[in-house]
């Protein structure tokens, strides 16, 4: 009995060692081998499925959420100025169709265009209400201003217009003349984009047998009489010879310039027209276009240096003017108008760039602008006009067109201009002299 108790002891005691032994051994066991009882269905928890302190029960727990831009609502309407002359809802063919085009894209949009029609200059016009709303009340500014090209630079210098990336691929397209490219590109930024052009025009009567010549200097030597407008502040017709001879009116330095040579050539035009009769001495007291265009309407002109609008304009509301035709100089000068932006939200600008997009299109400018009498600043919308005997001299001029001198330069040479006109045409002043006293004149 003695020695089956003691045999079970020696057993438990190798029993508990084999144990012990066998929980050290298991430590060094390859991670992958487990024992029977180690196996389980293990799931492997990725780190955001780790409790966080924050989920601690009992604990206050307060969950972040990362919040989302609300994007601003679409806008509900666009503000589009405009001047008297493209007025809407002025009861004219032209209005009529530029009504009919907001409408479109109105409907188009789902939205609404508020037109304002603004002065062309003055207190309260479109360059001064820009300013004005800019610094007052920036939301009701205009998502779409039609500026003239000296209004343009003066807005920008203001910083009352924006560019966008979308104006820069507008005018990447070919289809713009040369003078609307110029008028919307300051220092190198695209700034607008253009819709129409104001040339001068060599006007005559196209019953006549005597074609006039292409160049303007030989105006001294057209049949009949020349007429423009000699006492006309801004000294055009002086300024048109003066440039197709060559002339510059700024140095590399941007200062204002005459040059004594090609206004010594200029004036002596002037006095060879004067000396062989062909320049009319009606001429001398007229200030503007539309005294220019009476006289030709009723043949006291022969030819006549007049703006293109001014003619076209004219033949419709002056019945018994000669039906007029146009030379087809290499050179002339034009002013230009341009569409630009007046509003900085992004979602406004969006929709504007897609009105500007919409008024753009060649079928709707050739109507619009041939209704308009004005000449487009897309060489595809004239090719579209309906007109045909106009036609390829408007081609040829629009090519050739130029832009003025900024306001700048011609609130300096406009003056000089014009009373060098005058020296030679009412006081039979010297040429040579007249020429040498305008150009000491340049500030």
């Amino acid at each position: 009995m003695a020695d089956n108790v003691k045999n079970i002891k020696v057993l438990l005691c190798v029993l508990i060692v084999s144990s012990l032994l066998g929980l050290t051994s298991c430590e060094s066991l390859p991670e992958s081998w487990q024992l029977p009882w180690q196996q389980s269905n293990t799931t492997i928890l990725e780190p955001s499925d780790v409790p966080q302190p924050t989920d601690i029960p009992g604990e206050s727990t307060q969950v972040v959420e990362e919040q989302t831009p609300t994007p601003a609502p679409p806008p509900e309407k666009l503000i589009l100025w405009l001047p008297p002359e493209l007025d809407p809802n002025a009861g004219t063919s032209a209005a009529a169709i530029l009504k009919a085009r907001l409408e479109e894209f109105a409907s188009q949009n789902s939205i609404e265009i508020e037109v304002r029609i603004k002065a062309v200059s003055g207190s309260g016009g479109l360059l001064d209400a820009l300013r004005t709303t800019h610094a007052a009340a920036p939301a009701s500014s205009p998502d779409v201003v039609a500026l003239s090209r000296d209004h343009l630079l003066r807005a920008v210098q203001d910083g009352v217009i924006y560019t966008q990336d979308g104006l820069t691929t507008m005018i990447s397209d070919l289809d713009w003349y040369n003078f609307g490219k110029d008028a919307s590109v300051i220092q190198g930024e695209v700034m607008a984009v253009p819709f129409k052009g104001v040339p001068m025009g060599l006007v005559y009567q196209s019953f006549s047998q005597l074609i006039p010549s292409n160049e303007w200097v030989d105006t001294k030597l057209n049949y009949g009489k020349f007429g423009f407008a000699a006492d006309d502040p801004r000294g055009t017709f002086l300024l048109m010879l003066y440039l197709s001879l060559g002339g510059q009116v700024q140095n590399e330095q941007g200062e204002t310039i005459l040059q004594e040579a090609p206004l010594t050539e200029a004036l002596q035009t002037l006095k060879d027209g004067l000396n062989t009769l062909h320049f009319s001495e009606l001429s001398v007291p007229m200030q503007n276009s539309e005294q220019v265009w009476d006289a030709f309407s009723i043949q006291s002109f022969s030819t006549a240096f007049l703006p293109v609008n001014v003619v076209l304009q004219g033949r419709e509301t002056t019945p018994d003017a000669p039906d007029p035709a146009f030379t087809s100089p290499d050179i002339t000068l034009t002013d230009a108008w341009v569409w630009a932006l007046g509003s900085q939200e992004p979602q406004r600008q969006e929709l504007a760039l897609a009105l500007i997009s919409h008024l753009s299109e060649t079928q709707f400018l050739a109507e619009w602008s041939e209704a308009l009498k004005e000449i487009p600043a897309r060489p595809s919308a004239l090719g579209s006009w309906e007109e045909t005997a106009l036609k390829p001299a408007l081609e040829k001029m629009s090519s050739g067109a130029v832009l003025y001198p900024t306001e700048e330069v011609m609130n300096n040479l406009g003056p000089i201009l014009r009373n060098a006109t005058l020296l030679i045409l009412r006081d039979n002043a010297d040429v040579v002299e007249t020429a040498k006293q305008a150009v000491e004149s340049v500030k």
